[in-house]
């Protein structure tokens, strides 16, 4: 079911949340953003004020991170334990700011001399993960020894993994791969292991289940499944 057409540039998400940002144009020309709550349960969608989207996708100091970069669609987040955030960069600059917004550190996150295209934190394994599409991989790193943990995938498991989400006790891992190859992979934080594989007509930026239900963010829009 597809819930909005073209326009969705960004999506932030809890275990019990799903809101999207648009990008919209006025009758002169000029873009804007405008932000949505996306009631899992009802499928229905309210306006909510930006420095609320902001708090979601970066945590309490949303806006002061917001201003730092100038911008926040082409940026990647992951929420901290401790109230901060990590960020990537579409170069594969990783900055991690403290719970007040400040910025407390930044350095390259690559892996085989290719930058990382997205992030997500497991809390219980006190870890980062990114996705490394050229390497077919997803890589645990830890933000405290500034080391690579443990590489999982090959092409046969992970064909160029995109788009990460944390869910519960996994990852939905968003893969490109072939034209017809598409699909979400679930990935067990408790075993390292591929759980369920979920196939899609288009690769998808991000992929959410809430409740029951799954939502996928592609390039035609929002859809739940």
């Amino acid at each position: 079911m597809q819930l909005l057409a073209d326009g969705v540039r960004d999506i932030a998400a809890s275990d019990q949340t799903l809101a999207y940002a648009k990008r919209d144009t006025r009758a002169d020309g000029t873009a804007f953003a405008s932000f949505f709550l996306c009631d899992w349960e009802t499928l229905q969608s309210r306006p909510i004020p930006e420095t609320a989207y902001l708090q979601l996708k970066f945590g309490g100091a949303g806006s002061r991170i917001a201003d730092y970069f100038g911008e926040i669609f082409s940026i990647r987040a992951a929420r901290l334990p401790d109230g901060g955030c990590a960020i990537l960069c579409a170069d594969g600059t990783l900055h991690l700011f403290r719970p007040d917004g400040q910025h407390g550190a930044a350095f390259p996150l690559f892996y085989r001399e290719q930058p990382a295209f997205d992030i997500a934190y497991d809390s219980d394994g006190g870890a980062l993960w990114f996705s490394a599409p050229q390497s077919n991989a997803l890589v645990q790193f830890s933000l405290s020894g500034r080391e690579t943990l443990l590489r999982a995938g090959g092409p046969g498991v992970f064909p160029k993994p995109m788009g990460l989400c944390r869910q519960p006790g996994s990852l939905q891992v968003c893969c490109s791969g072939a034209a017809n190859e598409a699909c979400v992979k679930e990935f067990s934080l408790a075993d390292f292991e591929v759980t369920g594989s979920v196939a899609l007509p288009r690769p998808a930026e991000k992929f959410i289940c809430l409740f029951g239900r799954r939502f996928a963010w592609i390039a035609s829009g929002l859809y739940a499944f």
